[in-house]
């Protein structure tokens, strides 16, 4: 995301709480040496962070975002936090004169390097407005929402995820359950791809389910528990119970108990398959 902004002519600033993550951008950004200095240039700042704890630590902590960008700048949060932490934020920067919108984002390493991110955002219309243009360089146009003030835009993050992890779960029980019943894995894939509601879920994860590979995380399982822990805590937070995600984020829970959190969240299928007298859990036959 930081090279598409860079190849699209911006003056780029990075930091990284993994240094290793800048080495990448070597020659076409400056590297700072902490949020604040990263700030302290900028008339936009982005953030794409783990959760809501790591936004509040990069903005609000020491050496944080907050000590370097100066009355009238932007914070743009593309992590997926949930609302309080957005609207926590952003009410931190308010008082110094820092616009906020949260603008998470559907799609992994591909979508990013190809600037077709799907995008939902919220924030005042002007805050909007301003962030569109560096947006339509990040994400699809056609795809980019805004849905609300700010915290809305991770409402719409989080209802997007619930169901994605929902029905990457079913499409990998039903997979578990074609091959103890019988079917190769090829055929199981062809079917689940070519007949099921979760078609596009099934061809996208086709490789690794088929394989049993799940080491090249497009997005990472640990990721997905986290995000369906969100949605929870947000239908409690509102009196409400989710029985069926709160089912689907144990799964993803038990996946991580054996190793696999930092595997493709398709990896919930071996977890799956571990619990399948006859099935090896491992890479699949064919």
């Amino acid at each position: 995301m930081a090279g598409r902004l860079s190849d699209a002519g911006h003056d780029v600033v990075v930091w990284s709480r993994t240094r290793a993550h800048t080495e990448a951008l070597a020659g076409r950004a400056q590297v700072a040496g902490s949020p604040a200095d990263a700030g302290s240039t900028a008339d936009v700042a982005i953030t794409m962070l783990t959760d809501g704890g790591a936004l509040e630590e990069v903005a609000l902590g020491r050496d944080g975002l907050v000590g370097g960008l100066a009355s009238g700048s932007l914070l743009i949060d593309m992590s997926t936090t949930g609302p309080a932490p957005a609207r926590k934020v952003a009410t931190a920067l308010e008082e110094r004169g820092v616009e906020f919108v949260d603008a998470p984002v559907a799609g992994s390493v591909g979508p990013a390097t190809e600037g077709t991110l799907a995008i939902m955002v919220g924030g005042s219309d002007e805050a909007v407005g301003r962030a569109r243009p560096l947006l339509e360089i990040l994400g699809d146009p056609e795809r980019t929402w805004h849905v609300g003030p700010v915290g809305a835009g991770q409402a719409a993050k989080l209802m997007i995820n619930l169901v994605l992890g929902g029905v990457t779960a079913a499409v990998a029980e039903g997979f578990t359950l074609g091959r103890l019943l019988g079917l190769s894995p090829d055929i199981a894939l062809d079917v689940l791809e070519g007949a099921s509601v979760a078609a596009q879920t099934a061809r996208s994860k086709r490789e690794p389910l088929r394989s049993g590979d799940y080491g090249d995380p497009g997005f990472r399982l640990a990721l997905m528990h986290k995000d369906l822990r969100l949605a929870l805590d947000a239908a409690r937070a509102a009196r409400a119970s989710l029985p069926v995600t709160e089912r689907v984020a144990e799964l993803y829970a038990g996946a991580k108990g054996q190793g696999l959190a930092d595997q493709d969240y398709a990896a919930v299928a071996a977890y799956l398959a571990s619990m399948a007298p006859g099935l090896e859990p491992g890479p699949s036959e064919g």
